[in-house]
């Protein structure tokens, strides 16, 4: 997820350069790790970019200070995908004559093959991005005798991907060319005089409230003041409506919601359906590795560990093989005279900075032989330079301290891993794995149908729950990992001391704390330990405990049982349960939001917290 802004403009008495610098600081949550600007006076651009936060690369470039007559910038703010977050890599790229540059957010998932065919044919790259082929392809149509519009069109017509892209050509100094696929794109405009690209509507809401919303598969041609829109499958002209913006800058930033980390939840499906595209390759490497591997080990902190937990569960179900998870913390302690030569260790970290992973994968490497698989959400961080393979999941920027999105993605990645090791072992039915793979692509369906239809159930449970200071969430088997997600949910943002348990192991001293009235809330996919967690939920009814049950949609047992159920939209079987922890946990990500809500905090700046631990 990046951050992309452009503008146009007739009008003398505005400063080009502060209002490129200030749009794409409004985007900077969308992407922090370099940032650059292009610019296009006399028939030339210029370009300034650097790797870095945008306030550091200001002070050591000033990005504001552009040509006096230049009337058309664009500039973007990135969050690495492809290429560590250097300056080369950064944005604008630009083709081989210097006369088309390109800002680009999404993924352009058949990049390697264009740039071998573009390399085959003389161009040069100086990138290892995938946005530097689309102005090579740009350049190539043009040079076939197609105007910049046509060239543009037909180069999308080559991309296989998500995008959203923004496009200026020296020879074509009055038009920016945007076009949007599975990617956000508005467009900002004062009618007659200034047209603005952004990501988001931040970037431009300080100049106007007037905005077009662009759909997937449209591209518009920007001037001084005024657009026109395409479809890009008829390449009919589209008539849109011009909307008026009614939201606070703070608003708009969190694109409408009150939070950050309520709309990080929402971001959820979107978040794990760029995290399906990863390499398919990459994938095969991990999998052929752990299907190789005698000893394996999982290592991370906090959410992180508890989303190795779900995944270790998930691909062990495949892989026939035990996994070891350890607490980064105690990894060196647990594992001072046992690690053995050619171990696999699976490290999971959302910032790839967390200290305690980082020395327990530096000690491992300096006692022993290991191979070290990384599993991250940020390119190039500390991490990635002591893995021998790493997948980044495709979360993009979380602001909210308390990890959702995140969470969900690396448990999804994990789960796409196994799929993976699946195929390879060819233990079950070839039948049998396309239904696994087609349950795990549904979760983002299921978590959105969620999300739009039982917030109001969750505010009830909040409310109900609101005079409780104390309360379990309990489950079996690969549901635990869930139930200790969900309360150290609710202890981060809403200071309840919530306690995610075993639910068999409950009974061996938790049961005593329960008196009539005492909520627990079980975790209750309809999979192997379902039988025995009914008996659990009997065991805890009896001594007058209020039961909040989560199950699947046509759940019967638990939820006759049960004072509240929460449902989840999912079909109860194998295929769906497995992959429970993914569809489950916004449920109780929703819960710790509104709870903490209701005590007057504020979820975004959980007490005490900070998002990255970087120090012991």
């Amino acid at each position: 997820m990046c951050g992309i802004f452009g503008v146009i403009t007739n009008q003398d008495n505005i400063s080009l350069g502060n209002v490129v610098l200030e749009g794409i600081k409004r985007l900077e949550y969308r992407g922090y790790d370099s940032c650059g600007v292009v610019s296009l006076s006399n028939s030339k651009l210029y370009i300034k970019k650097d790797s870095g936060k945008i306030e550091e690369i200001q002070k050591r470039i000033d990005l504001a200070e552009i040509p006096n007559n230049s009337k058309l910038a664009l500039a973007h703010t990135r969050w690495a995908t492809h290429g560590k977050p250097t300056r080369i890599n950064s944005h604008p790229h630009s083709d081989c004559s210097n006369k088309i540059a390109v800002v680009h957010n999404g993924i352009i998932e058949n990049f390697i093959e264009l740039r071998k065919a573009l390399s085959e044919r003389g161009h040069i790259f100086k990138s290892d991005t995938d946005t530097e082929v689309i102005p090579h392809l740009i350049e190539i149509k043009m040079k076939e005798g197609l105007d910049f519009k046509e060239s543009v069109v037909e180069t999308l017509k080559l991309l296989t991907g998500a995008y959203a892209l923004a496009v200026c050509h020296v020879d074509y100094p009055d038009s920016i060319i945007v076009a949007r696929k599975e990617s956000p794109l508005v467009i900002g405009i004062i009618e007659g005089k200034t047209t603005y690209c952004a990501s988001d509507i931040p970037a431009f809401l300080p100049l106007t409230r007037k905005c077009y919303i662009m759909d997937d598969d449209e591209l518009a041609i920007l001037k001084a003041g005024e657009v026109e829109f395409i479809n890009l499958k008829t390449n009919e002209k589209i008539e849109k409506e011009l909307k008026t913006i009614d939201w606070s800058i703070d608003a708009a930033e969190k694109g409408g919601y009150e939070h950050f980390m309520l709309k990080e939840i929402y971001e959820e499906p979107t978040a794990m359906k760029r995290t399906m595209k990863i390499s398919k390759d990459l994938l095969r490497i991990f999998a052929n590795i752990l299907w190789s591997a005698e000893n394996i080990y999982i290592t991370a902190a906090g959410t992180s560990f508890y989303a190795s937990l779900a995944g270790k569960f998930i691909i062990s179900r495949f892989l026939g093989k035990y996994i070891q998870a350890i607490e980064c913390s105690e990894f060196q302690t647990q594992l001072f005279n046992s690690l053995k030569n050619e171990s696999v260790i699976i490290a999971v970290s959302q910032s790839g900075e967390t200290i305690d992973t980082i020395e327990a994968i530096r000690w491992a490497k300096s006692k022993r032989n290991v191979k070290i698989l990384t599993i991250t959400n940020v390119v190039g961080s500390s991490l990635t330079r002591y893995s021998d393979h790493v997948i980044v999941t495709q979360a993009g920027p979380e602001i909210g301290v308390a990890a959702t999105k995140t969470y969900n993605t690396q448990v999804l990645t994990l789960a796409l891993i196994a799929i993976e090791i699946a195929k390879l072992r060819k233990i079950e039915l070839e039948s049998e794995i396309e239904k696994y793979e087609k349950a795990l692509e549904e979760t983002p369906q299921i978590i959105e149908n969620f999300l739009k239809n039982n917030v109001d159930s969750i505010k009830d449970v909040v409310n109900t729950l609101e005079k409780s200071v104390n309360f379990f969430i309990l489950a079996r088997g690969i549901s635990i990992a869930t139930a200790k997600e969900g309360g150290l949910k609710l202890k981060e943002v809403a200071c309840r001391f919530i306690e995610g348990y075993s639910a068999a192991h409950a009974k061996h001293g938790p049961i005593s704390l329960v008196r009539e009235g005492f909520p627990i809330i079980f975790i209750a996919p309809p999979d192997e330990t379902y039988q025995r967690l009914i008996g659990n939920v009997m065991e805890f009814k009896a001594r007058g405990g209020k039961i909040i049950s989560l199950v699947v949609e046509n759940d019967k047992y638990i939820s006759d049982l049960s004072n509240i159920s929460i449902r989840i939209p999912q079909p109860g079987n194998k295929y769906y349960n497995i992959f429970s922890p993914i569809t489950f946990t916004p449920a109780l990500q929703l819960l710790a939001y509104y709870a903490a809500l209701l005590h007057g905090l504020d979820p975004d700046k959980p007490l005490n917290l900070s998002k990255t631990v970087t120090v012991h």
